[in-house]
């Protein structure tokens, strides 16, 4: 009798653990919305969760099971969906604009979510400023040097503190999922040890999460391309189209550039490596620009109009080359500086420091 008692007690009690773990979601919307439904699914495997509510005089509710922490997005569409960080027993409260759910939306019960939010408004704000620049720098004619370097200096600045805000956010709370939102926008070169400092805060945590593995993968890869070891082959078409090796360029230093027609940082940065080139290509600098476009006419055309007398490759397969993917270039302008051995002697560098660091190997 006091063994069925005890076994009694037991059950109970997992009973009561289990009714505690409850998640609720719930919101209201600003406007009024002509949708009758609201969805939620896991971020990045919907096949592994998805739970549907009515929306009833502009509120919804949905209660749940939650079995463990992760990324998921209430949405009404594929593109209308505001992202939810959802832990197991949370109670979140929203209030959504129905035409833009991730538009500002208002969030209690989940700090992680509130984050998200938070630093992307602030990040929109510095990505306006950069594009109104870009904008300035497309009408400046070629000759206007002064200006051109006076957008420059501008841009690079809004990048400092647009790193300097991910990087203080990231830092924070290394062991967040939240940071699998912010951690990928900071160059992994420049921030290798808080790559590596947030894998190994999350990874045994969260490894049934596809974007932690993959955070895992490209720290764990980024070791490839680590100053001092030897740089990975890269053959691929040139504009006319045979095929070029890496290790077919003979020079003192070999810069590998990492860009694109589409990019505006890249297009930005090309009057300093043709400047670089001429002053040092005939003391043995050499460039094996890699290009990243899809378009073979903007690839070319690019080549002319920045006068990129220098080596050039690509296989037009835009975020997905080959060469990309071995070197783990997340971001563009990406460069490797290599010595005559092919060996890595230094990466990203750009501006005044690339042309401080190759002066240094060749006057």
């Amino acid at each position: 009798m006091k063994s069925f008692a005890g076994l009694f007690l037991i059950l109970f009690f997992v009973f009561s653990v289990n009714a505690q773990v409850k998640t609720k979601i719930s919101g209201s919307f600003t406007a009024a919305t002509t949708a009758t439904t609201i969805t939620l699914e896991n971020f990045l495997t919907p096949a592994s969760f998805s739970l549907s509510a009515d929306i009833k005089d502009g509120k919804f509710s949905m209660e749940f099971d939650c079995e463990r922490e992760d990324i998921f997005k209430l949405q009404f569409t594929q593109k209308n969906y505001v992202a939810i960080i959802i832990k197991p027993g949370d109670k979140i409260s929203l209030k959504l604009n129905p035409e833009a759910l991730g538009s500002n939306p208002e969030v209690e019960g989940s700090e992680q979510t509130k984050r998200i939010y938070n630093t992307e408004s602030q990040l929109s704000k510095i990505a306006i400023s950069q594009d109104s620049l870009n904008t300035v720098y497309g009408t400046l004619s070629p000759t206007d040097a002064v200006r051109k370097k006076e957008v420059e200096d501008r841009y690079n600045q809004l990048d400092l503190q647009k790193n300097t805000l991910l990087f203080n956010v990231v830092s924070a709370n290394k062991g967040d999922l939240v940071n699998m939102f912010f951690v990928e926008r900071l160059n992994i070169d420049q921030y290798y040890e808080l790559y590596a400092a947030v894998d190994s805060a999350v990874y045994e945590k969260y490894k049934y999460n596809p974007a932690v593995v993959g955070l895992h993968s490209k720290v764990n890869s980024n070791k490839i391309t680590a100053v001092g070891s030897n740089a990975p082959e890269i053959k691929l078409p040139k504009p006319e189209g045979d095929t070029m090796s890496l290790y077919d360029v003979q020079g003192k230093v070999i810069i590998i550039d990492f860009w694109a027609s589409w990019c505006r940082p890249c297009r930005m940065e090309n009057p300093n490596m043709t400047s670089l080139y001429a002053d040092y290509h005939a003391k043995g600098l050499e460039i094996f620009g890699v290009s990243l476009d899809k378009d073979k006419a903007a690839w070319i055309k690019a080549i002319a109009d920045d006068k990129l007398i220098w080596h050039h490759v690509s296989d037009l397969k835009y975020w997905q080359s080959e060469a990309a993917k071995l070197y783990g270039v997340g971001s563009i302008p990406a460069m490797f500086v290599l010595d005559g051995d092919f060996k890595i002697i230094a990466k990203n560098l750009r501006g005044d420091q690339l042309r401080a660091f190759v002066a240094s190997k060749l006057n």
